[in-house]
């Protein structure tokens, strides 16, 4: 499946992220750990893409991220726990792995050094998902306030009118949680 995503997301201080969590207590819809590996490979990197396995309630979904028009063209494909293995061993074939080929990236190549564990809050509003992510990495906390739209401009309206009370200042989206992990090495 592909999708373009649209989010705004912003890094929060713990204190900020717990008393949004609080506010918004009753209107969390799901709360789940999810993690992510993520696989690294020089190109990549070059061509801003994003790599992943998610597991998630013991499902596995392959994401590759290409950037398209300031978002991102994202590629989602579900997993067995096979298929998972067939991956890590660069014996699966899919879209994503046939796109990475086109690339000029070979599987055998890709590098999965680290990953990331998030404790996720999803609150549905009309405009979109509203995420609050607690994430941990190299013994490395943060939080972050996400939020994943259909509408590029309703969105971030209803981003802004979401931040405001907490006195929160949104210039452009905080790096990506992939861009973080590698800062911190």
């Amino acid at each position: 499946m592909q999708q373009i995503e649209i989010e705004y997301k912003i890094l929060l201080t713990k204190d900020i992220f717990t008393q949004i969590l609080n506010d918004y207590q009753d209107q969390i819809l799901h709360d789940y750990i999810q993690i992510n590996e993520y696989y690294t490979h020089p190109l990549l990197q070059q061509k801003k893409y994003m790599l992943r396995i998610r597991t998630k309630n013991n499902q596995y979904e392959l994401t590759l991220k290409r950037p398209i028009n300031n978002h991102r063209l994202e590629t989602n494909i579900q997993l067995t726990k096979e298929e998972k293995d067939a991956f890590t061993h660069h014996q699966l074939k899919n879209e994503i792995t046939q796109i990475l080929e086109d690339e000029g990236i070979a599987l055998n190549e890709l590098k999965q050094q680290f990953s990331l564990t998030t404790h996720r809050y999803d609150i549905i509003l009309p405009e979109g998902t509203l995420s609050l992510d607690e994430n941990t990495y190299f013994n490395q906390k943060d939080y972050e306030l996400e939020f994943e739209v259909n509408n590029e401009k309703a969105g971030y309206k209803k981003f802004l009118e979401i931040i405001k009370p907490y006195h929160l200042n949104y210039t452009h989206n905080c790096p990506s949680k992939i861009k973080r992990v590698l800062d911190s090495l």
